[in-house]
């Protein structure tokens, strides 16, 4: 069986089923796990499918046509240089909560796929919650709330009021925008309201900004910069930015 017969085989599997198992593959196949696990890593590069620990998930249903799906699909290195600094903050037994941001999707696999352990994962990202749905090795605590299909984010009056008894060490935000002169924005009003809030209740604050971010301002202000503890950007982002981020407060890890 060659390798295009078997990632048909793995991708109709998950459309059926949602999700697969690296041991289940591997007995059907007649295949090594090894041959499995590098099948699930070449087509997550092909944003086929999302690896987690011992199989796969499928992209949410009807994902990749949505504009959610085709930002997944933009500066996806950048977005993974960033998830890969942004798990150096992470240490085992941590509280942090994730956004719904597709940078902080980045980070969520970057954290499935490391060694990491106990820790404690919020998160009002339907996307987020798929990629931890199996774990045994963090507890999922999910906000819940109205569900905007095309961002697969919570929001509204309940995952307002279920962030009330909750607090966590570091808090994972995307953004539509950040600038010197607004700060981190956003652009939906109920989304950046649920951020403002789960602002509150970190420790830290820290922003996962592609270089397209820098210097775009999107409607709704989510907080002014003197808010934030850290902006974690890629190695595209242009030096005098960063020099003009940091001139107001060390602020841009790169």
């Amino acid at each position: 069986m060659n390798i295009e017969e078997r990632h048909k085989i793995i991708l109709d599997k998950l459309s059926t089923y949602g999700n697969v198992k690296i041991a289940d593959l591997s007995k059907e196949l007649d295949i090594s796990r090894e041959t499995v696990r590098k099948d699930i890593y070449n087509l997550e590069k092909q944003q086929k499918l999302i690896a987690i620990r011992g199989g796969a998930t499928s992209l949410s249903s009807g994902i990749s046509e949505t504009k959610y799906g085709q930002r997944l699909q933009q500066n996806t290195m950048e977005k993974k240089y960033i998830a890969d600094r942004a798990l150096n903050l992470i240490h085992n037994s941590n509280t942090i909560f994730l956004d719904y941001g597709t940078s902080v999707v980045e980070l969520a696999k970057k954290i499935e796929q490391s060694e990491l352990h106990d820790l404690t994962i919020i998160t009002t990202s339907l996307n987020v919650a798929l990629i931890f749905q199996y774990t045994t090795r963090h507890q999922l605590i999910c906000l819940g709330g109205g569900l905007r299909p095309e961002e697969g984010s919570f929001s509204g009056p309940l995952t307002l009021n279920n962030i009330d008894s909750l607090y966590c060490d570091l808090g994972f935000f995307g953004c539509g925008g950040i600038s010197l002169n607004a700060g981190l924005t956003n652009h939906y009003f109920s989304e950046v309201e649920v951020s403002k809030k789960m602002m509150q209740h970190s420790h830290q604050k820290i922003v996962l900004a592609p270089h397209d971010k820098f210097s775009k301002e999107a409607l709704y202000v989510t907080a002014p910069l003197s808010e934030i503890s850290h902006i974690i950007t890629d190695n595209q982002t242009p030096t005098e930015i960063i020099k003009s981020f940091n001139n107001k407060r060390q602020l841009v890890l790169n």
